[in-house]
């Protein structure tokens, strides 16, 4: 019996280690370049000025990383962080009043108006006599 081991063994041999560095972008800015890379979970911004390079930023988080990295090269502006200290700092005597919602206050009054209207339509319908279309009652 012939042993098929020996090419499992050759094809793990010759792999070659799979590629965990990816430049995401690149841009011209004034007298320097600046790169977007991805490389083993973290993602890096980096100023290029001749030999020298400056990390200008890194993090593991995908989304921050695209968004600090279209700002850093003009293509967005930056927006503010969504914090609940500077909600925090503005008084209820500073802030406007909101408008007041009265339509689920009025839907529930026009709901109960024809609720009593239809619940005083049926009383009225029992208390009138029933009549065939010969005229003759049922009492």
């Amino acid at each position: 019996m012939a042993n098929n081991n020996h090419h499992r063994n050759n094809a793990n041999q010759h792999k070659e280690p799979a590629i965990k560095k990816f430049m995401l972008g690149t841009k011209e800015l004034e007298n320097k370049i600046a790169e977007f890379e991805y490389d083993r979970g973290q993602y890096t911004i980096t100023d290029v000025i001749g030999e020298e390079r400056t990390e200008i930023y890194r993090s593991r988080n995908m989304q921050e990383a695209y968004m600090k990295w279209n700002v850093y090269i003009g293509r967005k502006k930056e927006r503010p962080a969504r914090a609940k200290a500077e909600n925090a700092e503005t008084t209820e005597a500073q802030a406007a009043p909101a408008p007041q919602n009265n339509h689920r206050q009025e839907s529930r009054k026009n709901n109960n108006h024809y609720k009593n209207n239809r619940s005083r339509n049926r009383s009225q319908k029992r208390q009138t006599k029933r009549v065939d279309y010969n005229g003759e009652s049922d009492e």
